[in-house]
């Protein structure tokens, strides 16, 4: 039996459509503006993302934004107990959920 191979790229916005069924809070997500509501919808998608495997620079190019931007956030959700990378030297694709 063969399997389809699918890139991160595809993947994360086969993710991002099952996450966001709505265009508006996609548009939200990737609004412009520094709103709490924004950061809270954007932390729960990078960690949805990072636990299913997905790079940081996919991330940064689907969600429009930069890649320190991810980083800065996988950051947060690490000391704030909602992900955990396996070694402190470990990529953000090995992390998994809390």
């Amino acid at each position: 039996m063969k399997t389809a191979i699918e890139s991160p790229q595809a993947k994360a916005e086969r993710l991002l459509m099952d996450m966001f069924p709505d265009k508006d809070d996609l548009k939200k997500l990737t609004a412009s503006n520094r709103s709490h509501e924004k950061m809270d919808l954007l932390r729960q998608t990078i960690a949805q993302l990072i636990i299913e495997g997905i790079p940081t620079a996919v991330i940064a190019r689907i969600l429009k934004t930069g890649q320190a931007t991810i980083q800065y956030h996988a950051r947060w959700l690490e000391k704030n107990g909602r992900i955990v990378k396996p070694s402190r030297f470990a990529h953000w694709i090995d992390a998994r959920e809390v």
